[in-house]
């Protein structure tokens, strides 16, 4: 699959911790690698919503991300610490 990340997402990569960082790294490798997000493990479609946003955990960290299936496109829109992952204000669609 294409990745691309929005560039609030590259910096609040770089605010995170170390190990954190090369989470993150790891995981967009492997949605790099990956043919679509049904075979991802820690991948869920979003619900509250018709558009296609998922997101994917790793350790205390979530990436929302849209896919664009007609481009085979998926965005990292935000990357956000668990507990606020699931705020209003950081849900894409509600804003």
């Amino acid at each position: 699959m294409n990745v691309t990340a929005k560039k609030k997402v590259e910096k609040d990569i770089e605010k995170i911790p170390g190990y954190a960082q090369e989470l993150a790294a790891a995981n967009i490798k492997i949605l790099m690698a990956a043919n679509n997000l049904d075979e991802i493990q820690n991948v869920e479609r979003m619900k509250g919503t018709d558009e296609p946003y998922y997101r994917m955990k790793f350790n205390d960290y979530r990436f929302l991300l849209h896919l664009d299936e007609q481009n085979n496109l998926v965005t990292i829109r935000a990357l956000t610490h668990r507990k606020d992952s699931y705020k209003k204000q950081n849900l894409p669609w509600r804003k």
